[in-house]
């Protein structure tokens, strides 16, 4: 149970001072008090002086000449009575005690008496001019307006103090809102991002597979024709003017001896590892010429095939006990299904064919390659000038120049990814110019004597 001791404090207070107003009220009857006397006491004045109310504090042992003068008689002690204070003599006086006796004389002095240091003369002038102010008309209102005034300076102080933190909170707040909304516009705009890379690869995944299906089409179209009318599509490595044997002879002599070209192209084996999952399918060599490549990948245990149109090529492979087959690359290569081969190359045949012929190459190696699968092509380097301007035409059958940028922009854009350009097969060294002046001889020697050859490397996605 819990007490309100302020609400208790104040119901005591107002019992006592109207026990106290009944007790003055009768004392002034009997004494032919004026009937003037106010009758609401109770509400219009605080505390008053309780002395003659309250129980009486225990007194300090009398003293013996007080003991001796009580009377023998008595059978137990008596409560001592306090010794009475100045007030208390003055009520007793007969003309003087009826004004000190007066309730709002005794409300005026118990007022004295409740401020700090008790009813001095200090207290009693300040009591008596709050009780002369209050009556004015207005001042009671101008006390309180100054007793704001006062402490207005630490409101004021509060208030700014309540307006920088609520400034600071504020701050915070915004800041932490625009880092929010900042990091939002980053994720929004990421995935804009992703979400338009992936829209694109299904355009041209998109693109890809209706090229492949327009040129199975054109095929199929074509094919009658070409078997009623008994032509065939050009061959890739067909010389005119030149017989088989003779071009094998050509090769022997400019391309170099079947030795070097094995040291040569085993740089490449590095594009083609041996795994067991890619083993399952062959790799490719379009225009196998000698089987050099084809040797070294059947060494490695790689499956390969090859596909050449010239018989006297052909034959040496078969006799080394290679697989081969006689035929246009391209006819062979758009007849096989699809990702049925783990890589697709081709040593110097790119050279030799029209620039739609080798588009349509490029469109079915990535039809036939399984991802992931590599396929290379390799073809002389025409920033080289020695090769570009004189020794790529010691072939008459090749048609022009292929430089390292253009072919690499045909494999990305017909859908090989990660395309890179491997330049190889530099000139002798003892060719390179001598001289101090490395500034002029070191750019004269890579455009003369540089890189003869490069090879196109992509991956089928």
């Amino acid at each position: 149970m819990t007490i309100d001791l302020k609400k208790l404090q104040k119901t005591i207070q107002a019992e006592v001072n109207r026990r106290e107003y009944e007790r003055v009220t009768a004392s002034a009857g009997s004494a032919n008090l004026p009937s003037d006397v106010p009758t609401d006491i109770v509400r219009s004045f605080e505390l008053i002086d309780l002395e003659g109310v309250l129980p009486a504090r225990p007194q300090a042992p009398v003293e013996p000449e007080v003991a001796a003068t009580a009377p023998a008689n008595d059978e137990a002690p008596q409560a001592q009575t306090p010794p009475p204070s100045l007030y208390r003599k003055l009520r007793a006086l007969p003309v003087v005690g009826r004004y000190f006796g007066h309730p709002r004389v005794m409300n005026f002095l118990t007022r004295a008496r409740q401020r700090p240091g008790g009813a001095t003369l200090k207290n009693l002038f300040i009591t008596l001019a709050r009780a002369v102010v209050v009556r004015i008309p207005g001042a009671l209102r101008l006390m309180h307006v100054l007793a704001v005034t006062r402490h207005l300076p630490e409101r004021l102080n509060a208030l700014e103090w309540h307006i920088a933190d609520g400034s600071t909170r504020l701050r915070n707040v915004g800041v932490q809102v625009q880092d929010q909304t900042n990091q939002s516009l980053y994720t929004y705009g990421l995935a804009i991002q992703q979400n338009e890379q992936y829209l694109i690869e299904r355009m041209r995944r998109l693109e890809q597979l209706v090229r492949q299906q327009t040129m199975t089409i054109a095929e199929l179209q074509a094919r009658p024709q070409a078997s009623a009318s008994g032509a065939t599509l050009p061959a890739v490595a067909e010389a005119p003017g030149m017989p088989a044997e003779l071009y094998l002879e050509f090769e022997a002599n400019f391309r170099g001896s079947p030795e070097m070209i094995r040291e040569r192209l085993k740089h490449n084996l590095s594009y083609f590892p041996v795994d067991p999952q890619w083993l399952t399918h062959p790799v490719l060599d379009l225009g196998c010429g000698r089987g050099e490549w084809l040797q070294l990948l059947k060494e490695q245990g790689i499956p390969a095939i090859g596909v050449d149109s010239n018989s006297a090529m052909i034959d040496s492979c078969k006799q080394a006990g290679l697989e081969v087959y006689m035929g246009d690359a391209l006819d062979y290569l758009a007849a096989m299904p699809a990702h049925s081969l783990s890589g697709l190359t081709a040593f110097h045949i790119i050279e030799h064919l029209p620039l739609d012929v080798f588009i349509r190459l490029i469109d079915e190696a990535l039809r036939v390659v399984r991802p992931g699968g590599a396929v290379l092509f390799e073809t002389p380097n025409p920033e080289n000038l020695i090769t570009g301007a004189c020794n790529f035409y010691v072939d008459p059958t090749h048609r022009n120049p292929l430089p390292p940028a253009l072919v690499a922009f045909l494999l990305k854009a017909r859908g090989f990814e990660r395309v890179e350009i491997d330049r190889r097969h530099p000139a002798d060294p003892a060719l390179l110019l001598k001289g101090s002046d490395e500034a002029i001889t070191g750019p004269l020697n890579g455009l003369l004597f540089g890189p003869q050859d490069y090879a196109a490397i992509g991956y089928a996605p």
